[in-house]
């Protein structure tokens, strides 16, 4: 079963991922150099939704949160 990650930061806007376990998710984010130099992970919250993103930037810019992998910034398709 996929899980949906809002990943925040101390700096940006932070980073969403689905995945199989958290644990995957950090992986995943890795895989694509994140987080960023200089950013430190503050909260790692699970069973994101849309409705729960920043509806002006976020979801404007995002991947399908229901496919493994990166969606923000969109790197699952």
């Amino acid at each position: 079963m996929l899980t949906s990650f809002w990943i925040s930061t101390t700096t940006g806007l932070g980073y969403g991922v689905t995945a199989g376990s958290r644990a995957e998710a950090m992986d995943l984010l890795a895989s694509y150099g994140y987080p960023l130099p200089g950013e430190v992970i503050a909260d790692v919250r699970e069973n994101v939704t849309v409705e729960d993103l920043d509806q002006n930037h976020v979801v404007l810019n995002a991947g399908p949160i229901v496919v493994r992998g990166v969606w923000f910034p969109r790197h699952n398709v």
